[in-house]
């Protein structure tokens, strides 16, 4: 896997602001340690971030990415150090 070259701070502002506007709330209502799941986010949701996240790092993902990283804190710190 080649290194984002982002930090984990950036992908998680990243998630936070798509989760947020997917659910139409605002990023300070977004719990960063709670699971996908918890905020209700379907398979086609969850790929659709996926996709957009591979658009904007350049890189290629697992469709289970979210489901082995199941937090916006995890995903975001797996990405940073992904090398």
């Amino acid at each position: 896997m080649a290194h984002t070259g982002r930090a984990a701070e950036d992908i998680q502002r990243w998630l936070v602001e798509r989760v947020a506007g997917f659910l139409e709330l605002t990023p300070a209502d977004i719990d960063v340690r709670a699971p996908f799941q918890h905020y209700g986010l379907d398979s086609m949701e969850q790929l659709r971030i996926i996709g957009e996240l591979e658009t904007w790092l350049q890189r290629e993902f697992e469709e289970t990415l979210l489901r082995q990283y199941p937090t916006i804190e995890s995903v975001s710190a797996f990405l940073a150090k992904a090398d």
